[in-house]
């Protein structure tokens, strides 16, 4: 036989059954802010992160604003002096011959940024020409596709080898052409030299070196901020 249970025992099952609805409640509160916190937190930390390395990306783009600034001052300075890098007069046309003409121009003269076999050819057979040589002769071959143009974040100078240049001369005229070698704008190295015969009639063969670099480029990055 059931036993009615009485008022106050209701009253304290229904104030327990509050009471672990309560609890239950606000444990599930309780976890919920946490993991809200949490992620939050996360949040907050990330949005942190890419303001530091937003305001670093500024500071980095105004310092380079300054350095380009300051660079091309400098640069107006040097491409404007006279007499030259090399003692000539800056102040002629643009197709003047060495030593004369700008910085800029010398500049790149003496270190090309492309192979360009063809050009260097022709820039010795012009200096051998200054010369009295008997049956003057510049050899090599176009080696192209062994040498790269590509730009570069930071290229280095390239060595053409073996570029032989042979003919018969004096020995006064081998001192001058090795002294218009030591001039030229372009550095070239003579990395041999063969000669027979007297000193007012030689056969002389001599194997030059020189170089190139090919030009900087400025890379542009993305950086994932984490």
């Amino acid at each position: 036989m059931k036993v009615p249970r009485s008022g106050k025992q209701l009253k304290m099952d229904k104030s327990n059954t509050s009471v672990v609805v309560t609890v239950v409640v606000a444990t599930i509160i309780v976890v919920f802010c946490g993991f809200s916190a949490k992620a939050l937190f996360t949040q907050g930390a990330y949005q942190r992160r890419v303001v530091d390395a937003k305001h670093q990306t500024v500071k980095r783009l105004e310092d380079n604003i300054t350095a380009a600034q300051s660079l091309s001052q400098q640069y107006d300075v040097f491409e404007s002096a006279n007499p030259n890098a090399i003692g000539g007069k800056s102040d002629v046309a643009e197709n003047a011959a060495p030593p004369d003409g700008k910085n800029s121009r010398i500049v790149l003269d003496a270190l090309p940024t492309q192979y360009d076999f063809p050009a260097l050819i022709s820039s010795l057979s012009k200096l051998v020409s200054l010369h009295p040589i008997t049956n003057p002769n510049i050899g090599g071959s176009d080696q192209s596709s062994a040498f790269s143009n590509q730009p570069s974040v930071e290229p280095q100078p390239l060595t053409i080898q073996q570029i032989p240049i042979s003919g018969t001369m004096s020995y006064a005229v081998l001192q001058d052409l090795f002294k218009d070698i030591e001039r030229s704008i372009r550095p070239y190295d003579v990395t041999a030299l063969q000669f027979s015969g007297s000193g007012s009639n030689m056969t002389v063969t001599l194997n030059m070196s020189t170089q190139y670099q090919p030009a900087t480029i400025i890379e542009l990055e993305n950086k994932e901020v984490k």
